[in-house]
């Protein structure tokens, strides 16, 4: 006996999307300071650490991975 399933794809909503302030300020181990600050928009539900790499990232294209982070700050951007 065989049986037909039939399954229907329900449309998706669209990701619900939230935008962030960071700052971030590095030393390399040559003793330059780099402090920047942006605005990231990420998915609903990513995380605070997956923020932190992502910016983290963009210093290490420019300066290596030899970094010391000495402050990182991540905020709603909605007042």
């Amino acid at each position: 006996m065989s049986s037909d399933v039939q399954t229907a794809t329900v449309p998706s909503e669209p990701q619900a999307t939230l935008e962030y302030h960071w700052v971030m300020t590095v030393q390399t181990p040559g003793g330059i300071f780099n402090t920047r600050a942006a605005v990231v928009t990420v998915p609903a539900g990513f995380t605070r650490a997956a923020v932190f790499q992502y910016v983290h990232e963009q210093f290490e294209a420019d300066y290596g991975s030899q970094l010391t982070v000495l402050f990182f700050a991540l905020q709603p951007n909605q007042l």
